[in-house]
């Protein structure tokens, strides 16, 4: 059996700490061990293997591909483009301005992390040093220019999370370039740990500063500072960084580890078509963060995957149920929602937990419709690790394949599961929080 049956028995989203005079019986966690893990290069969200597949479609020119029909997509992306200047800025602001001297302007970084990324990929598919020389102009320019991120709120470290694990990714893919010399890698890998961890590691150990309980952000919040954390540690192939993404994610405090982002055990689905489903700590607030956890999660998983570590398989494959949940929820055929209901066991967000303002708690007793139906990339990933690399029952990615083909492209048509920056995600910092390009990266067939 996949999963281990379970009821869904509440707990509350945030833990009550004890008060003085009262004995703390909360299970201790058996401690995860330190691991050495290998790296290869390019090895964080692509490989040498998904580059080497993605090549022999490309060659093939099948319009009825989708792999095909997606590289078409990248060439056309206005954030893929030769001519793309670099435009960095000393100071980068995203959340309250007030006292940083100067305005909100973080979607620049955005843009520009996420050309740099697509820039590096389609050097690496088509062997066309001119889109490896705009990417290492641009990583070279933020490297030099960029000193400082900051706001007058917490909201900087979406920033240090979404655009960190972004930039490292493009470096990583253009690290094997020759015409971006050792000292200028050298240099950015410094940038990279000086400017973006430092602030990643800041957010996971304090969760947001002092006043509030480990749980008081949301799921996405750690989960983009985690990955950026994993990109960096396997640019800079190091084992330290590596080693707190996994102990973070297999049995941290915070909302980023398995077992808070995927708060109960997962149950049968009521229809039998899937295995197991079970919702996440975002599924009740609405779905366009529900569905921006199934993205971030499937790319952490896949940068630990490729140094050897398995986050697909923690705690029993918990997460693939939650993608299935997610899926089936929001999920269309022929246009209409494939479900009128689903299971859900009451959340309590930050109720009677030791965050000093309570104002900001908030129950969930339902699954929530807010933004239901939101695509956004990842679902051609999750498809294509649990049955085509694991060779788990198709039951367990019933939902999971029905959203990977929405989003697919076949001859030009339909959707496709493009990256940042495609029309489909929006115009703002949306559209870049996460990589993308999952269809192009990893289809590896029906």
């Amino acid at each position: 059996m996949l999963f281990a049956a379970a009821a869904l028995t509440g707990a509350a989203a945030c833990n009550k700490l004890p008060k003085q005079g009262e004995v703390d019986l909360t299970p201790v966690e058996k401690p995860v061990p330190d691991v050495t893990v290998k790296f290869s290069h390019p090895g964080a969200y692509v490989n040498a293997a998904d580059l080497a597949r993605v090549k022999q479609h490309v060659a093939a020119a099948d319009a009825n591909d989708p792999v095909f029909a997606s590289w078409k997509e990248l060439c056309a992306s206005p954030w893929a483009q030769e001519n793309i200047a670099p435009s960095a800025l000393e100071t980068v602001v995203r959340g309250d301005p007030t006292g940083t001297g100067t305005t909100e302007n973080y979607i620049l970084c955005c843009q520009q992390a996420g050309a740099a990324f697509q820039l590096a990929l389609r050097w690496q598919i088509s062997g066309d040093a001119k889109y490896a020389e705009a990417a290492r102009a641009i990583l070279n320019e933020w490297a030099r220019v960029c000193k400082k991120i900051t706001a007058n709120d917490n909201n900087q470290y979406l920033l240090t999370g979404f655009q960190g694990y972004t930039f490292a990714n493009a470096a990583e893919l253009l690290r094997s370039y020759t015409g971006w010399s050792a000292s200028e890698q050298t240099t950015f890998g410094k940038w990279l740990k000086d400017i973006w961890y430092a602030k990643n590691y800041w957010f996971i150990e304090n969760h947001g500063g002092s006043g509030v309980c480990d749980l008081h952000y949301w799921s996405n919040w750690e989960l983009c500072n985690l990955a950026s954390i994993m990109a960096i540690g396997i640019y800079l192939e190091d084992q330290e960084m590596v080693n707190y993404v996994n102990k973070q994610f297999l049995s941290g405090k915070g909302s980023g580890a398995v077992k808070h982002l995927v708060p109960y055990d997962p149950i049968a689905d009521p229809s039998g078509k899937s295995a197991f489903i079970a919702q996440c700590m975002e599924s009740g607030r609405d779905q366009g963060h529900a569905t921006l956890c199934v993205a971030e999660t499937a790319e952490l998983c896949r940068m630990a995957q490729n140094v050897g570590l398995d986050f697909w398989g923690a705690e029993n494959n918990r997460v693939l149920a939650f993608f299935e949940y997610e899926a089936k929820y929001n999920v269309k055929q022929n246009g209409t929602f494939i479900t009128t209901s689903m299971p859900f066991t009451e959340y309590k967000y930050c109720v009677d937990c030791s965050c000093s303002n309570h104002s900001h708690g908030a129950t969930h007793t339902a699954i929530s419709a807010d933004g239901r139906g939101k695509e956004r990339p990842g679902w051609d990933l999750i498809y294509a690790h649990y049955i085509k690399e694991k060779k788990l029952p198709a039951n367990t990615c019933y939902y999971t394949k029905l959203f990977a083909e929405q989003l697919r492209y076949r001859s030009g048509k339909l959707t496709g599961d493009c990256g940042a920056g495609d029309s489909r995600y929006g115009s703002s910092n949306s559209a870049f929080d996460q990589i993308g390009w999952g269809t192009l990266l990893f289809y590896q067939g029906e």
